[in-house]
């Protein structure tokens, strides 16, 4: 039996190489073979380290690896490894020596998930091939004015590397140069210099990132092959203060980006930069901009079709004068477009002109646009429209201009972000009718880039005791997530944190909402399924649909659709007191979607199903999720995560969440036979290693996942308990 346990043990996965103080940590670097994870415990770590040989540095529970203001934090120089989990502070502070807290010097290494505060330069990729920087955030040291810190992300002289999912504050820019290939997806940057930055950046895809309160937004100079889309980018307003901008680039694919309440939605110059090559500005959004475009009279070549601009203060401005030619606009739309459509075609009968003479006389004379939104720019337009003669020769002629943008909403008498209420403007379609302009619901209902949910250090305590403990989870569009873990481990004070049923400390984003700031408009993206149903039983079922339509102010006309769509439309005049539980609970989900919510959270939802109502129920989820919804659910049922969720949070109260793949959760119950003296001591093992144990007898009954039958056993090893035999 004994050598039975010792193959078992043999076959079983190399384990982390736990270390829990410096000198075993330095030892641990000096020693480890090529592949080997060393596993740093929580505490208080001296740096700097220097990875000279291919190992994973894996924190658990956020060590602190402190540089104490001295050099670069962590050095790596080798390929093949890997920094995760781990709370990196305190670099040093000379730009000329590039101190920063993660330094990469050989490629394939993977930066994932890190906390990097007061450090110069975040992480710095030089010369490092396909690396990866992904899900950190990262900040540099505050004390300096903004242009004197670090970049957040500097990429040097390194290919076909990935940049995603960072959130990069109070840094100064995130930055590449000199590197191809590039992927910058799903990052999020505020309050800094250039958002992202690129300079002979050829073949870089830029998607799905997020920028606010830059002075600038995504630049790019010297580059071939960029494509940029799904951004979205505001409150540019630095000197230049430009959303996108291009100068010296060619071959450009700049889609479905909204940008808003910058200085200048886009600037181009000597972009496309040869004859034969392009720049395609196909269905942005440009709305509530000082200056939507702003373009130079060399600009040849380019080409603007589907885009929106929308209310812009000057809708084209042309730097330094002169005039706009050889550049294709076709097809957008113009806010202030004061032509008809009497064939009904969508594009205007007339072509559009911009040919304000108050804004000729401001690009000739930017110091003029003092006066913008004054008498006298009404003065001079006015007079320009009246006086034929004094009008000014167009700046550009758009032949046929989109005659209809739909409804958007007004902003609210309070300040308010227009971003984030043109991107709820996105969410219902650019209009009270979505068929009319999909443009912007496709960009959400497409990009599976940025985040439906987002939680970022979500704390909870009731009393003294910690349900919640720095909290990090995100829902995809399209995709479902599954809250895990015995009673008591916060899975539904998560969901009560969502609804802003109970306060909590950390940040809550839905959509582009914050939970504690804009929670109306936030829980107005949820549809909600709760574990207990509580109906009027004497309404009936259709009734009850059109009373809760009434209170979410969604369009009746959805109502009946819906009922088909939960298959309750043969018992719409069913009073609800009548209905089984499973209809009951189709009713739940058809009240959750009225309004079309793009998230459904669901609270334990087939908890008083039988079993063929829970599956109809859970086909019906499936169809939802395939049909682009984003799930957020609980349940104590296994074989429902692995059927409906792609990504399983594992919650135990008081501990930080760890995020899975439903297989890992396919389990076997492991009986371990032991002295019945020592069951105690096992338990209490068992449990301190995370295991839920029960006894029986003179055994030991554990769950384990599939792929980690020899854990418990493993355990009990260590801790010097004898293992008599085991059966599965």
């Amino acid at each position: 039996m004994k050598i039975l346990v010792a193959c078992l043990l043999l076959a079983a996965p190399a384990l982390a190489r736990p270390v829990a103080n410096d000198q075993q940590l330095q030892q641990a670097l000096r020693q480890a073979a090529p592949g080997e994870t060393i596993e740093i415990l929580p505490g208080h770590y001296l740096g700097p380290l220097v990875l000279d040989r291919p190992v994973h540095l894996l924190g658990r529970n956020w060590p602190v690896i402190d540089g104490l203001g001295q050099g670069t934090v962590i050095t790596v120089n080798a390929p093949d490894c890997s920094i995760e989990g781990l709370n990196i502070r305190n670099s040093g502070s000379e730009p000329e020596l590039d101190h920063a807290g993660i330094t990469l010097n050989r490629g394939r290494t993977e930066v994932k998930n890190n906390r990097l505060e007061n450090v110069l330069f975040g992480v710095f990729v030089a010369r490092a091939d396909d690396s990866l920087v992904s899900g950190n955030e990262i900040s540099s040291q505050l004390k300096y004015d903004l242009g004197r810190r670090g970049d957040s992300v500097r990429v040097w002289y390194s290919k076909r590397v990935k940049v995603v999912n960072n959130y990069a504050h109070d840094a100064r820019d995130l930055v590449a140069w000199y590197s191809s290939e590039l992927v910058m997806r799903g990052n999020r940057v505020r309050g800094g210099r250039y958002g992202l930055h690129f300079m002979y950046c050829d073949g870089a895809t830029v998607e799905g990132n997020i920028l606010q309160n830059t002075s600038v937004g995504i630049y790019t100079m010297y580059s071939q092959g960029l494509k940029l889309r799904f951004n979205r980018v505001s409150g540019c307003r630095g000197a230049s203060g430009y959303g996108l901008g291009f100068k010296d680039a060619g071959d450009v694919t700049v889609s479905d980006n909204l940008l808003c309440d910058n200085r200048a939605g886009i600037f181009v110059d000597s972009t496309p930069l040869k004859p034969d090559s392009y720049a395609r500005f196909h269905n942005n959004v440009v709305a509530y901009n000082d200056i939507g475009l702003s373009l130079f009279p060399s600009v040849r070549g380019a080409q603007f079709k589907g885009n929106r601009f929308y209310e812009n203060q000057e809708q084209v401005s042309l730097e330094g004068g002169g005039l706009q030619q050889g550049n294709d606009f076709r097809g957008n739309y113009w806010s202030d477009y004061q032509g008809c459509d009497l064939d009904g075609d969508g594009r205007g009968d007339l072509p559009y002109k911009c040919e304000r003479l108050f804004e000729r006389l401001a690009d000739h004379n930017p110091a003029l646009r003092l006066f913008t939104q004054t008498l006298l720019q009404e003065a001079l337009d006015s007079a320009a429209r009246l006086f034929p003669l004094v009008s000014p020769q167009p700046k550009l002629e758009d032949s046929a201009p989109l005659i209809e943008v739909g409804v958007l909403p007004q902003p609210e008498p309070q300040p308010v972000d227009h971003a984030h209420w043109l991107w709820l403007s996105a969410l219902v379609g650019f209009s009270l009718g979505a068929a009319r302009l999909p443009l912007m619901s496709r960009i959400e209902r497409k990009s599976a880039l940025s985040a439906i949910l987002r939680i970022q250090n979500l704390n909870k305590k009731f009393g003294a005791n910690q349900v919640l403990k720095d909290l990090c989870l995100e829902v995809q569009p399209g995709r479902a997530l599954a809250l895990w873990g015995p009673n008591g481990a916060g899975k539904t004070t998560v969901i009560r944190c969502l609804l802003d049923l109970v306060g909590f400390q950390g940040e809550i984003q839905i959509g582009p909402y914050c939970c504690r700031r804009q929670g109306r408009r936030a829980r107005g993206l949820i549809g909600y399924v709760p574990q207990e149903l509580n109906f009027h039983d004497d309404l009936g079922v259709l009734e009850t649909m059109e009373f809760y339509a009434a209170l979410r102010e969604a369009d009746p006309k959805s109502i009946a659709p819906l009922l088909g769509q939960v298959g309750l439309s043969e018992v719409g005049q069913r009073k609800v007191g009548e209905l089984s539980g499973g209809m009951r609970q189709r009713l739940a989900l058809g009240l959750a979607l009225l309004g079309d919510p793009p998230l459904l959270v669901l609270d334990e939802p087939t908890s008083n199903l039988d079993a063929q109502a829970r599956d109809g129920f859970l086909s019906l989820l499936q169809e939802l999720r395939n049909q682009g919804k984003s799930l957020l659910f609980t349940t104590h049922r296994r074989e429902e995560v692995v059927r409906l969720a792609d990504q399983v949070a594992l919650l135990q109260a008081g501990s930080p969440a760890t995020v899975c793949q439903p297989s890992a959760l396919e389990a076997h119950t492991l009986k371990i036979l032991l002295k019945g003296d020592q069951l105690d001591t096992a338990v209490q093992v068992l449990h301190r290693d995370g295991f839920s144990p029960a006894r029986n007898g003179t055994g030991v009954y554990v769950e384990v996942p599939r792929d980690a039958k020899a854990a418990p056993i493993q355990s009990l090893f260590s801790a010097g308990i004898p293992v008599w035999d085991f059966e599965i």
